[in-house]
């Protein structure tokens, strides 16, 4: 049986050897044209990558070049235009932001104004381009020639850019290497939009040759891109368009044109490289086929002889065992190269398998998102990995306090990743099958398919442990939404829970929230009080409005109202101010710089940020009001002086008018015109205040105190008084005296 088995091997092993030898004969004189031919596929491989990702990004800028925000602001103006270049800086970091887009900036460039704007916010153009965007080859006379081609889109040959510091000695960044692609519109040539591709990104995403020398053209024939610096055309040979590789001075050029945009894509790899490669394999199959004939018989005499009785040990304890599963043990090598080979494939697989388990992750992390913002990605397949279950969200936002902005002079990002990764992981280790997102720069979103409410609450009472150690820095307003059901919509129940962070009180502790306060409308001003916010707005006494509003946002913080209250009431004082300043027929420039401030009231978590923001706004709008009415008007400055003079008098309409020789009609029209304030009230006005400095440095009977301001009817004096002050006469004494005594 031994000798059997030798001669079969043998056998075998010449019939396999004639095999080979005849397969290397036949298949050596196709190697250079397989070569070649993978060479060809590749450039082509590569100019149908740049050609898509080319249209993509054209259909990226136009879409924001026709943006309605984008429209509407050049024609906006004052407030409306701040929100606007907001609202079209956040869709160009939205843009940008896509990791595969490789685009590193989108910069819309005005023709009015040379004002620019971009991820980075507005900037004039030539600050843009000789600062934050700096290169030689692209100076800032460069982008103001732009306006005048006549071309719709176009992409510039890669250039080198910089950042340099605000210091004139400081350092100079290098930014990358960029393509800027120009796209614009006969339809409106007041603007463009400057894409600054990512030369490098493009290049190693696309390029799959393993020979790095890549060179692209455009439709002139001048290079755009080239791996090892833009070459000169006339260093390049005639391509012939019925080809697609060239054969030069022991250079093979393997290139090809693209369908969309006419540009030429080229990979230039030296003969001798494709040579070489061919050479070495020979070189590897001739050796390999002698090393395989030698060993081969070495191995069939070994291999015969020690074979024989471990088959038949290993087939006689398989029989015995009837199939089941049998740990043969031996010694010889091969059985245990084999175990070895097995451990190795199946930690592979491990590794795969965890491999796509992460990937699943984030492939159902932006399906979540996609879902969430009700975007098509024409993929159902990622969609339909989303749990059919009822599901709950949890919504984290984070605020940094003043703290964290003195002492750690840098961006909270590090942190917030931080932040992101602890939550993450730890509620994974409670609700395995959740999935945790960041959304915003500072929220977090956490989808829980299991609903346990005490398992929630057990880990919500730990997280809360943990963020109190650094409570200094930060703290979190934690939104949990109730259970939905699996047929409820996804993104109006994101929304849902979005709505529930608003409903925490104006405090910096960690708040959980887990249903809306149920309240219809934010605790305003009465009737009372806003006649008499108006009333010393117009006349400019910014003490006496700070002081309501100081009493009021007392009043909110022992109610505890809520953040979402909150800015109705900053919203509803704003707009107070604005409408004084409409009817006074005022510039609102002077209040611009604070109404801007807006912005940033989202992030105010104290009562001292919203008295700070009032006291700017009314300092700037009555210094404002002062200033225009110290304009001289002699009729208005009559009435004035002769109401401070008489007060304590009868005083009408008719007699002041008599003094000025004019009807009373028209002197009422006249002054509701000038100042925005009916006569009566305005006389009302001067008393009360006379009477409230009466009050407060007299010890004159309420009845005295309402003669000496011109009122003879004690209960005429109460009702005007409490309806400019809000309180009675003597309750305003008692309580003003009492603030002086705790102050």
């Amino acid at each position: 049986m031994l000798i059997r088995l030798l001669l079969g091997f043998l056998t075998v092993i010449v019939l396999l050897m004639s095999f080979n030898y005849l397969s290397f004969t036949f298949f050596q004189n196709n190697i250079r044209n397989e070569i070649i031919s993978y060479n060809a596929q590749n450039i082509r491989f590569t100019s149908e990558r740049y050609e898509e990702h080319f249209q993509l990004v054209q259909k990226q800028m136009y879409a924001l070049y026709f943006n309605d925000d984008v429209d509407r602001l050049q024609k906006a103006s004052g407030n409306a235009r701040y929100a606007l270049l907001d609202r079209v800086k956040q869709e160009i970091i939205k843009v940008v932001g896509n990791p595969l887009i490789y685009v590193d900036n989108a910069i819309i460039v005005f023709k009015e104004g040379s004002l620019t704007l971009s991820r980075i916010g507005t900037n004039d153009r030539a600050s843009l381009f000789e600062k934050f965007y700096a290169s030689t080859d692209y100076p800032d006379s460069f982008w103001q020639k732009q306006f005048n081609e006549t071309y719709s889109a176009k992409m510039f040959p890669m250039s080198k850019f910089y950042e340099h510091s605000f210091h004139k000695a400081g350092d100079v960044t290098t930014k990358g290497l960029f393509i800027p692609y120009v796209l614009k519109h006969w339809q409106n040539e007041d603007f463009y939009i400057v894409a600054m591709m990512d030369a490098n990104q493009l290049f190693e995403a696309f390029h799959r040759s393993v020979n790095a020398n890549f060179i692209i053209l455009d439709k002139q024939g001048l290079p755009l891109f080239s791996t090892g610096g833009l070459a000169k055309r006339e260093e390049l040979p005639e391509l012939p368009v019925d080809k697609t590789y060239l054969l030069r001075d022991n250079t093979y050029y393997f290139y090809q044109t693209g369908q969309n945009s006419g540009y030429t894509y080229i990979n230039i790899i030296p003969s001798a490289s494709i040579s070489k490669q061919i050479s070495k394999l020979n070189l590897t199959l001739f050796v390999l086929l002698i090393l395989s004939l030698i060993v081969s018989v070495v191995i069939s005499v070994l291999f015969s002889v020690r074979f024989n009785r471990p088959v038949k040990q290993l087939v006689s304890s398989l029989q015995t065992t009837g199939g089941e599963d049998v740990r043969f043990k031996s010694n010889i090598r091969e059985f245990k190269l084999i175990g070895q080979k097995l451990d190795d494939m199946l930690q592979t697989n491990a590794r795969i398998q965890s491999d796509l388990a992460q990937k699943n992750i984030q492939l159902l992390s932006y399906s979540y998102l996609n879902k969430l913002k009700k975007i098509y990605s024409g993929s159902p397949g990622a969609i339909d990995m989303i749990s059919t279950q009822a599901y709950r969200f949890v919504v984290y936002e984070i605020t940094y306090k003043d703290r964290f902005w003195e002492e750690m002079k840098e961006e909270p990002g590090p942190l917030t990743y931080s932040i992101y990764t602890f939550i993450n992981h730890s509620l994974l280790k409670v609700f395995p099958a959740s999935l945790t997102i960041q959304i915003e720069s500072r929220q977090m979103l956490s989808v829980i398919n299991e609903i346990d409410d005490s398992r929630l609450d057990a880990y919500m009472t730990e997280l809360l442990k943990v963020v109190a150690h650094d409570a200094d820095f930060y703290f979190l307003t934690i939104a949990i939404s109730p259970a939905f059901p699996q047929s409820f919509d996804f993104t109006e129940a994101y929304e849902q829970t979005v709505k529930l962070l608003q409903e925490r009180k104006l405090n910096e502790d960690t708040q959980i929230v887990r249903q809306h306060a149920g309240r219809q409308s934010v605790h305003l001003l009465t009737s009372a009080q806003e006649q008499q916010f108006d009333c010393n707005l117009a006349a400019g006494n910014t003490q006496e409005l700070l002081h309501l509003l100081d009493r009021q946002l007392a009043l909110m913080e022992r109610k505890c109202e809520t953040v979402l209250q909150y800015q109705e009431f900053l919203i509803d004082i704003v707009q107070k101010v604005r409408k004084a300043f409409h009817v006074l027929r005022l510039d609102e420039r002077a209040i611009q710089p604070v109404i801007a401030g807006l912005s940033t009231s989202q992030s105010f978590y104290s009562g001292r940020h919203y008295r700070k923001f009032f006291s700017q706004l009314l300092v700037a709008a009555c210094e404002e009001i002062r200033s225009n009415q110290k304009n001289e008007d002699p009729v208005i400055d009559f009435v004035v002086d002769y109401v401070n003079k008489h007060f304590a008098q009868d005083i009408t309409l008719d007699i002041v008018a008599e003094h000025l020789h004019i009807t009373g009609g028209y002197l009422s029209t006249y002054f509701k015109e000038k100042t925005g304030e009916n006569f009566i009230d305005y006389i009302n006005g001067v008393r009360i205040r006379v009477a409230q400095q009466m009050l407060l440095e007299t010890d004159l009977r309420i009845q005295d105190v309402a003669s000496s301001s011109g009122y003879q009817n004690i209960n005429s004096f109460n009702r005007m008084f409490k309806k400019f002050t809000g309180m009675p006469p003597r309750e305003f004494r008692r309580e003003k005296r009492t603030e002086d005594e705790v102050g």
